[in-house]
């Protein structure tokens, strides 16, 4: 290849690359909309980029011809997008009781509570003309009849898909977003109608798979992962054995992974080429080369049904046969062209799959790889290459995991260099052969395998420094990042590599910005129907409540990273009510917690002998202490104050700089308010709202009393105790107070200082998806 051709081919690859790039970009610029952009606009751009093309300059052409890509992949995501949120419950839906008729769409999973599932409608509502691809169905109750596939006629309480939103916290409103949920129900009524749907036959089989599976493992404790691995449902895995995955870094096995299908693929795929091989007659007519290809992509293809055609499996099923296509033609493509061509192919059918964490971890760890481990192999022996892999993976994936959770698995090398070989190539398999194994043997020892296995990173977990927490760097310190990672994975030679650790460096070394001396920052976490507040000196931090057991992980664990609140000097427990103190037990288990200050009875299992290290002490009246020149009171409940309710013993806290002060109040009532009024209850600036904005609280002489400029109430959405109550919310209004709520804005930061700075988390990353700023719109 002389020198002209050699430029040609590098001309056309990049032009391959800017076109997809330009696309993929396009996608994703969509995707990150406050709001719809008027499609006018979009017109006006699309238009300018025509003529652009019509300018016969070099540059301005091209730049024009990825305009236009760019215009195209926006448009797309936006049209799709739009389609999608039109689907979304209507606002004089919200609330009401309808009628139903239609299919489960899902394996039902098992809740304490009950079942949830997806459900189909096969009808409109007539008065409305609403028909939504799905809706997410909660059904309360035990030995509750609804199965996959099956047909039902439900009456059925509507709600509008809704997620608390805080600092790095979890969004379900994105999730029903990439998974087509317009809405969700409560089962009130139903009623089985004959007949089974004809595309629900592979549902139903997955339901059958299920229920053999728990026949031959009965209560074996890692059925939820064999489960997992063979039919994609991981509903029954524990949460201490998803703990444990996720701190050793091997979530990304316990699933039906692209890692998973790929080794399949291949394996069966090699069996195909053995076999055929040793068939002259057949061999002669199709190359054994070609039948391998076959029967790995028909493997993949038939694991992915199997498993239900989840996000993730569609694009590594997609990468496979990209691949596949490519060995077919024999045709010698760079590994980073096929890569970028799979990542394009997956965006343009699913434009949602750019909002799923698991799309980037996925692809970008497989591009670093790729990266690292292309045109090198046949380097280095096998041991090293594999070491080679479990480096880049680790590298690749430190960027992505301190922006995405703050927090990296550093035992996570070690871990996966046992547990990749164990549960992809023994337990999967073993599982997959087991589900045709008549005797039960094969399923209970792939499981035992899995436990042996887990063993093994119980032991990883208990090392020290087997984990790394650390704050969520900003979204645009990653691409100096990854760019740093690809220089560090550059081929020994290049001496300048190394430099890539200098590009690392600001991510690695972040910190968020201090609170400074004599201000306090107070954010009221968005926790649903509870309270959690977080308050922060310059140099100290106390959490008042934890609000519900599901909130650790979802909402406490990445709010106290994302906000730098690597310990907490105390932790607050109000009174002794679930929505105020059911995730404490955990958070107690896994962060470090310096004083445990409560009102719980004395026979609390808070209170026993494995929570001594916490220093647990009783709140009372009288208590104070100074941090940062800012000033903490707990100013109830009275040591001489007898009452039999929890919330009556509530602690309070007052928090005060000298010139602004806030007033965390429980779920005190109107006699609790009386007594602290008598007792000289001093104004408050920002009010935490007593007991969610109930009718037994905020009386007029308690909203007078504290001259709150900020009323604040931690609610759940559409709470079956409609909190907060309106007559409470009229009372602060007409006192002149900024009515805030959890359940409507997120979290709300408070910045205190020279003045009261306010955000709420939903404004200060704003996305088109968000419900509650649509239903707000709608009822103004």
């Amino acid at each position: 290849m002389n020198l002209s051709q050699i430029s040609t081919r590098c001309n056309t690859l990049f032009a391959y690359y800017a076109v997809l790039c330009a696309f993929i970009a396009g996608v994703i610029s969509s995707q990150l909309q406050s709001k719809f952009c008027p499609w006018p606009i979009v017109v006006i751009v699309t238009v300018a980029c025509v003529i652009g093309l019509l300018i016969r300059r070099y540059f301005i052409s091209n730049l024009a011809i990825c305009g236009l890509i760019f215009c195209l992949g926006f448009t797309w995501a936006q049209y799709r997008a739009s389609i999608r949120i039109a689907q979304r419950l209507p606002i004089e839906l919200v609330g009401k009781v309808v009628t139903l008729e239609g299919e489960i769409a899902s394996l039902p999973q098992s809740t304490q509570y009950g079942l949830i599932f997806l459900f189909r409608p096969h009808k409109a509502i007539p008065e409305h003309n609403w028909q939504p691809d799905l809706i997410q169905v909660s059904a309360y109750g035990k030995d509750l009849p609804f199965q996959a596939g099956q047909r039902w006629q439900i009456s059925a309480k509507l709600k509008p898909v809704h997620s608390q939103i805080n600092p790095s916290g979890f969004d379900l409103e994105s999730w029903f977003l990439q998974q087509n949920i317009a809405a969700t129900a409560t089962v009130k009524t139903y009623q089985a109608i004959e007949g089974l749907s004809w595309d629900s036959q592979i549902l139903r089989w997955r339901s059958q798979i299920s229920t053999r599976i728990a026949q031959q493992l009965g209560h074996h404790p890692y059925i939820g992962v064999i489960k997992a691995l063979t039919i994609g449902d991981q509903n029954q895995i524990p949460k201490d054995q998803w703990l444990r995955f996720s701190q050793t870094g091997v979530t990304h096995l316990i699933s039906i992974s692209g890692l998973h299908i790929t080794m399949l693929a291949g394996l069966i795929g090699g069996v195909a080429v053995f076999l055929w091989r040793r068939m002259p007659i057949f061999a002669s007519r199709l190359a054994s080369q070609r039948v391998g290809i076959i029967a790995g992509v028909l493997a993949a293809i038939s694991y992915s049904i199997t498993s239900g055609m989840s996000i993730p499996t569609q694009r590594t099923v997609t990468m496979l046969i990209i691949a596949a296509i490519c060995l077919w033609r024999n045709q010698r493509s760079p590994v980073s062209a096929v890569w970028l061509l799979a990542l394009s192919i997956v965006v343009l059918i699913d434009p949602f799959s750019v909002l799923s964490i698991g799309f980037w971890l996925s692809f970008l760890i497989v591009g670093i790889l790729l990266w690292a481990c292309a045109g090198r192999i046949a380097e280095a022996q096998q041991w090293r290459v594999w070491l080679n892999s479990q480096w880049a993976a680790t590298l690749g994936s430190l960027p992505l995991l301190l922006v995405i959770f703050g927090q990296f698995p550093l035992i996570s090398p070690l871990a996966n260099a046992f547990a990749i070989p164990l549960v992809s190539l023994i337990v999967t398999p073993l599982a997959l052969l087991g589900l045709i194994e008549p005797s039960g043997l094969v399923l209970n020892f792939s499981a035992q395998i899995m436990a042996w296995c887990d063993i093994g990173l119980a032991w990883c977990v208990s090392l020290p420094f087997a984990s790394w927490q650390h704050s969520p760097p900003p979204l645009y310190l990653l691409p100096a990042a990854m760019l740093g990672v690809m220089v560090l994975l550059l081929p020994k030679g290049f001496a300048a590599r190394y430099l890539g650790g200098v590009l690392l460096l600001p991510l690695v070394l972040y910190a968020p910005p201090m609170v400074p001396n004599g201000e306090f920052r107070l954010i009221a976490l968005d926790v649903g129907q509870g309270l959690s507040v977080l308050i922060q000196t310059a140099s100290h931090a106390v959490l008042f409540d934890t609000g519900q057991l599901p909130n650790t992980d979802s909402t406490l664990l990445p709010s106290l990273r994302s906000l730098n609140a690597m310990k907490l000097d105390a932790l607050i427990l109000s009174h002794n009510d679930n929505d105020h103190i059911g995730a404490a037990p955990t958070l107690l288990a896994r962060w470090p917690i310096g004083q445990l200050i409560h009102s719980l009875p004395a026979e609390h299992a808070l209170l026993q002998a494995q929570y001594q290290q916490h220093r647990p002490v009783k709140c009372s009246a009288g208590q104070h202490w100074q941090w940062d020149q800012v000033q903490f009171d707990i100013i109830w409940p009275s040591a001489n104050y007898a009452v039999a309710t929890d919330n009556a013993q509530g602690c309070v806290l007052r928090i005060s700089n000298g010139k602004y002060s806030a007033l965390i109040t429980a779920d005190i009532g109107k006699a609790e308010e009386a007594a602290l009024i008598a007792a000289g209850l001093a104004r408050s600036d920002i009010l935490l709202v007593p007991h969610h904005g109930s009718k037994t609280s905020s009386s007029q002489p308690f909203i007078s009393a504290t001259q709150a400029q900020y009323a604040v109430f931690s609610a759940g959405f559409m709470n079956r105790f409609g909190h907060p109550k309106p007559e409470i919310i009229a009372r602060y209004q007409s006192a002149n107070a900024t009515i805030l709520r959890t359940d409507e804005l997120g979290a709300l930061r408070f910045q205190v200082g020279q003045q009261i700075q306010m955000q709420a988390e939903r404004h200060i990353h704003p996305h088109y998806w968000y419900t509650s700023s649509a239903l707000q719109e709608n009822s103004e």
